[in-house]
């Protein structure tokens, strides 16, 4: 069995992770999950939130938007339309940038259909980075 497990995390622009890691934890839809060496074969549609992963003791939060995880016994790898490491989150930027999501929520109607989806997807993105920001001791 392997002792650890081989991180990527994929965005359109290229990986932006490419780490061996001891564990890593992600956001799915349904729920967070956890990978340890020898995990079983595993796909799971992604929401955003942070992901974590663990090397050489320390933890590194991720956020990451709606994607797919693909996890085995030695691997996983994460295809997201964004990802960014907790400590380079600009946490005025996305805090002001939220609170402008949120009023426009707001100020829209849940029958707005596809407008209104979007700025939730949004909103759950931002959340996502500034979550990340936190564990990585950004206020």
């Amino acid at each position: 069995m392997a002792s650890v497990i081989a991180l990527e995390v994929v965005t359109p622009t290229g990986p932006v992770v490419k780490v061996e890691v001891d564990q890593v934890e992600a956001p799915s839809v349904f729920g967070e999950f956890g990978v340890l060496p020898g995990h079983l074969p595993l796909l799971a549609a992604l929401e955003a939130g942070v992901v974590r992963y663990r090397s050489a003791g320390k933890v590194i939060a991720l956020a990451v938007s709606q994607g797919f995880a693909e996890a085995g016994p030695d691997r996983v790898t994460i295809l997201t339309d964004s990802a960014i490491d907790g400590t380079e989150v600009d946490t005025a930027s996305v805090k002001s940038e939220r609170d402008e999501v949120l009023k426009k929520i707001e100020n829209i109607s849940a029958d707005a259909g596809t407008e209104y989806e979007e700025l939730l997807r949004k909103r759950k993105w931002l959340d996502a980075q500034l979550d990340a920001a936190r564990e990585s001791g950004k206020n």
